[in-house]
C-alpha cells in the first residue's frame, strides 16, 4: 500500500503526495472520502521538491506549487551537497486546468517541509543561507500574481533557529528554539508590517510522558522532518492552550495563562507520525466554500 506525504491543507481539502517519489498527487476530502488524481507534472532524474497548496480568494481556485531544485546532469558531481541542487523550476498548477505551468527559476532556496503557511493569500516558508543571500529570509508566494516576495521578519535574533512558520488565528507566526531549550512564538499582528511583530509565547522546556524509550524511526519520517525541529506549534484551541508536537512522538498543549502543560493522549498512534492541522468540510474543488476556515481556530490535528 502507497504512503503519502501531506502536502497542504485548506478549506477542508488535503493535498497528497506519495512519499517515495513526489510524482503522484492527490486531492482528498476525508471527511467525504472523495479525492482526485491531479495531471502528471515534469519531473528531473534527481530532484528536490518543495511543495505549496492553497486557496486564492480573488479568483476562487485553488493552487498546486512545485518548487524544483535539480541537478545538472552533465555537471558531474559536486563536492558539496548544497551545489548537488543549483538548478531550479517552479511549477504551478491552477486545479481544473489539464497541465502545469512553468514560472522559471527561483532565486531562494526554501527549506523543505509541509506546505508553507497560508496567510494572507500567500505560501510562506524559510529560506536556506547560500552565497549569495547569507541569511536566511520569510519568503512569500502570493496566489494572485505568483510572485515571490520577502517579508519582513522578527527581530528574534535571526532564523538560524526558527523551527516553523504557522498560520495562529489567521496571523503569520515563527516558532523559534532558543538557548535553555525554550521555545518563542512570534506573531505578526499585521500582515506585511515588520512593527507589528510580537512575542507572543515564552513556553520552557518540557518532556511529555512515555518518551524514555526511542523507537527506530521510518525512513518516511526521516525524509520529510528535514527542518531538525524538537518542537512545532501546531494551533491555538478554543480554550486558548497551544496544541504542540514533540519531535514527531507526542502532542501536548500549553496554557499561556498558567503556565501548565498537558499531555494529549492518541489511542492507536504509531510511535512516530506527522501532524497536519485540518478543517473538516463537505467542500470540493468546483465547490470551495468559505475561505475563511483556512485561518479557524476550530482546526482540529489529524496525525499520519
Amino acid at each position: 500500500m502507497p504512503e503519502f506525504e501531506v502536502v497542504g491543507s485548506c478549506n477542508g481539502l488535503l493535498c497528497l503526495s506519495d512519499s517515495l517519489y513526489n510524482d503522484s498527487l492527490f486531492i482528498y476530502n476525508p471527511f467525504t472520502g472523495r479525492y482526485k488524481e491531479l495531471p502528471k507534472s515534469f519531473q528531473y532524474p534527481d530532484q528536490e521538491v518543495v511543495f505549496g497548496f492553497g486557496f486564492n480568494a480573488k479568483t476562487k481556485e485553488y493552487k498546486v506549487i512545485r518548487i524544483v531544485y535539480y541537478r545538472n546532469r552533465h555537471g558531474g558531481y559536486p563536492r558539496s551537497r548544497r551545489a548537488i541542487y543549483s538548478l531550479s523550476e517552479v511549477q504551478i498548477l491552477t486545479l481544473g486546468c489539464p497541465e502545469w505551468r512553468s514560472l522559471g527559476k527561483v532565486s531562494y532556496r526554501l527549506v523543505r517541509r509541509a506546505s508553507g503557511a497560508l496567510v494572507n493569500g500567500r505560501l510562506h516558508w524559510i529560506s536556506r543561507p547560500c552565497r549569495n543571500k547569507p541569511a536566511r529570509r520569510l519568503v512569500s508566494f502570493d496566489l494572485t500574481d505568483e510572485q515571490f516576495r520577502e517579508v519582513p521578519k522578527p527581530d528574534c535574533g535571526g532564523l538560524n533557529r526558527c523551527t516553523d512558520l504557522v498560520a495562529l488565528r489567521g496571523c503569520l507566526s515563527a516558532a523559534v528554539y532558543c538557548n535553555y531549550r525554550r521555545l518563542e512564538i512570534w506573531v505578526m499582528k499585521e500582515y506585511n508590517v515588520k512593527d507589528s511583530w510580537v512575542k507572543e509565547y515564552n513556553i520552557g522546556p518540557y518532556l511529555p510522558k512515555g518518551l524514555k524509550q526511542k523507537p527506530v524511526r521510518p525512513p518516511k519520517i526521516w525524509k520529510n522532518d528535514s527542518s531538525g525541529r524538537v518542537v512545532g506549534a501546531l494551533c491555538v484551541l478554543k480554550n486558548g492552550e497551544i496544541l504542540l508536537e514533540y519531535k514527531n512522538r507526542a502532542l501536548f498543549s500549553y496554557d499561556p495563562e498558567n503556565g501548565k502543560f498537558k499531555d494529549v493522549e492518541l489511542k492507536g498512534a504509531p510511535n512516530w507520525f506527522q501532524t497536519v492541522v485540518h478543517v473538516g468540510s463537505l467542500n470540493w474543488i468546483d465547490t470551495p466554500g468559505d475561505s475563511d476556515s483556512q485561518g479557524s481556530d476550530s482546526a482540529s490535528p489529524c496525525v499520519s
